[in-house]
């Protein structure tokens, strides 16, 4: 059911999610007949059709339809009500869109059939997921109530879009293409128009694609569809990695039964604007161009793992929600890396898989909770849902797998996969069908890693008395039990490995060793994420920049650019990790978002006057440098930046495809001259 949203690399790099966690249940039978005709030459989007539901046993006297807001008033009518209309009350929500709520005499009776027609026109104001220009159109239900949404009570106090059937016409002129996920379609041909005819039988909440698309079947056992737009994508060869990565993950998650089952491609130069980096909604994944160039594990992994966790099976409930949508997807996203990349995946566990977002990981992780950004698994929200189940939470989950041994743990993620596919998933059923499966207690686990915050530290002491090492581990924060690996080192070369179990403060442990020991590292593979002794002091100083990008994520860039400043004010004498570096191009950023662009060129260009540049980011730098002075009209300035971000990419493998971007900047070209 959900959708998450990966935001480009403007280094806040959280994946902002909008995916409806909570299972609704106040109306029933949504049905939406309903006819898009987009003109994107014109910039216009006119939407006519109707829609019933049955009010449910919870229904009340109110009722709410949100809408976003259209280029003139809409027309939204309530036919034939069971019961007198009171009134229509309007307001605007979060995010910009019109609610409507409509008032009545007296109570719903449950089964009370209703019934709306609607027509207006949506216009080209831009909205979170709702994007239009001559070439392409995006409306993505999640972000922007593109079509009129129906809110239902979830039983928590809150309200959340209700999901429905439809059947949906797109009218369109040629050559363009309209697409849809997880629908069966067929398509007319009248004159220079094209009428595509949508159908969900499944109820879900609809996102619209349009644009130029060549479209690709890929056969397997699960079938898919390539929409692609950029000739250069290399369809054939992303679709078979897909396609074992989709396979792969049936093996783990169970069978998927999905329609029309969709890849879809949307342009670089939309995602740089938006700031949407990706998407995972109902029957798909909608990727930027350039990340269709290069197949990237982590990435897919994730969002295709979404079509079990947070698609097939819906949340109930607020508890635990973000760790049975985000935290499995990004468990089923390490389990694809181990698989197919199996030499990345210390990387991704300890510091963050190549070319994915570089928090999402432990350190990424240590970096908030060193920052105060924190919160105990069980109790994550939308607002840091991302932030902490991505980067403790899935490692957490790992760890689980293997206390219950990875067969036993994958059984049961199936049968859950199956029986609640329908009434949904609460996190106390998930806790249940776990301890069950492993036929004894587990709250102790549940108890130190699902209900607190913070990870486990040790200091380690040992000695060696002939053929016997002695080795203690005391537990410097909060006492864990949990199974480590100890590696021991010998003069001679020889390496041992062996699993141990520790709890309380203080463990003493004995092993018999073949010759003098010379080292003794524990969890050498980061298979518990803990503060590590290479982590702690990056972690640490790191924290400073996750402060001020989480003020950037809440939207609150005078107070993001305020303790950045404070924090360049107070200096770095010894700057190891970059820190300055960061804080100057976050500050870039801000100023950017803010339109001062002379100021962010003087924030971007003074982050390249650092003494440590990391190299995740210069690439980037260079990049916005060459966007601004395309802007500015200073062709030396952009022909040197251009250059600079290419070969900074080169030195960090590509992972940034500035070739793509780069080509693009090039191809617009100066913007003209205005009179």
């Amino acid at each position: 059911m959900g959708q998450v949203i990966r935001v480009l690399k403007n280094r806040i790099l959280v994946c902002l999610a909008v995916f409806c966690p909570l299972l609704a249940a106040a109306q029933q039978d949504l049905h939406y007949e309903l006819t898009v005709r987009a003109n994107l030459a014109g910039k216009t989007f006119s939407v006519n059709g109707s829609m019933s539901f049955l009010a449910g046993p919870s229904a009340t006297d109110t009722l709410s339809v949100t809408l976003h807001k259209c280029a003139a008033p809409p027309v939204l009518r309530l036919k034939c009500p069971s019961g007198q209309l009171a009134g229509i009350d309007t307001s605007t929500n979060e995010t910009g869109d019109r609610v409507y709520r409509f008032r009545f005499l007296k109570r719903l009776a449950a089964g009370t059939r209703l019934e709306f027609d609607y027509r207006y026109e949506r216009g080209a104001a831009p909205a979170f997921q709702y994007y239009i220009d001559p070439t392409f159109c995006m409306a993505g239900g999640y972000g922007s109530a593109w079509y009129p949404q129906v809110s239902a009570a979830t039983g928590t106090g809150a309200e959340e879009v209700m999901r429905g059937t439809a059947h949906i016409k797109v009218v369109l002129p040629k050559p363009l293409v309209a697409v849809m996920a997880a629908a069966s379609q067929s398509t007319t041909m009248q004159g220079q128009s094209v009428t595509y005819d949508f159908r969900y039988a499944r109820p879900d909440i609809f996102s619209l694609y349009i644009g130029a698309y060549r479209r690709q079947e890929v056969k397997g056992p699960i079938p898919f569809y390539y929409f692609s737009m950029d000739p250069e994508t290399q369809v054939a060869e992303l679709s078979v990695k897909a396609s074992e990565v989709l396979n792969y993950l049936v093996s783990l998650f169970g069978p998927l039964a999905i329609p029309h089952f969709s890849v879809i491609e949307f342009p670089d130069e939309v995602s740089e604007r938006t700031g949407i980096g990706g998407a995972s909604i109902m029957g798909g994944i909608v990727m930027p161009a350039h990340a269709m160039k290069r197949f990237n594990y982590a990435l897919f992994g994730h969002e295709f793992s979404h079509q079990w966790w947070g698609n097939k099976v819906l949340v109930r409930g607020t508890k635990g929600g973000p760790m049975l949508s985000e935290g499995l997807a990004q468990y089923g996203s390490l389990q694809v890396v181990q698989h197919f990349d199996s030499a990345q995946a210390l990387l991704y566990r300890k510091t963050g898989y190549p070319g994915y977002i570089p928090d999402q990981c432990g350190l990424g992780y240590l970096k908030n909770a060193a920052a105060g950004i924190d919160a105990p698994l069980a109790e994550l929200t939308d607002a840091n849902g991302h932030t902490i189940g991505n980067s403790k939470g899935f490692l957490v989950l790992e760890l689980l797998s293997r206390v219950m041994g990875k067969e036993t743990f994958h059984k049961t993620l199936r049968h859950i996969a199956d029986q609640y596919s329908v009434p949904g998933l609460r996190w106390e059923d998930f806790l249940q069908e776990l301890e069950t499966a492993h036929g004894g207690s587990l709250q102790w686990f549940y108890s130190q890693w699902f209900d607190r915050t913070g990870a486990p530290a040790w200091n380690t002491a040992w000695q060696q008395s002939q053929d016997e090492l002695l080795l203690t581990v005391t537990q410097t924060g909060s006492s864990y039990r949990l199974p480590l690996d100890v590696l021991i080192t010998c003069a001679g070369g020889e390496r041992i490995l062996q699993q141990v179990w520790i709890s309380g403060r203080e463990t003493l442990l004995r092993f018999p060793v073949p010759g003098r020991v010379t080292t003794v590292q524990l969890d050498p593979y980061f298979k518990i994420i803990h503060w590590d002794d290479t982590l702690t002091p990056m972690a640490r100083e790191l924290s400073k920049v996750q402060r001020v990008q989480q003020l950037r994520a809440e939207q609150k860039p005078e107070a993001a650019e305020t303790l950045a400043w404070s924090y360049l004010q107070a200096g770095f004498p010894e700057d190891r990790y970059g820190t300055e570096f960061h804080l100057w191009y976050n500050l870039g950023r801000i100023k950017g978002i803010l339109g001062k662009e002379e100021e962010a060129l003087s924030c971007y260009q003074d982050a390249l006057r650092c003494a440590v540049r990391s190299p995740e980011l210069l690439a980037y730098t260079y990049y916005r440098i060459a966007q601004i002075a395309q802007r500015k009209r200073d062709a030396a300035l952009l022909l040197w930046a251009c250059d600079q971000a290419l070969k900074a990419d080169a030195l960090y493998d590509r992972q940034d495809d500035m070739q793509t971007l780069i080509g693009q900047l090039k191809t617009a070209g100066m913007p003209a001259q205005k009179n």
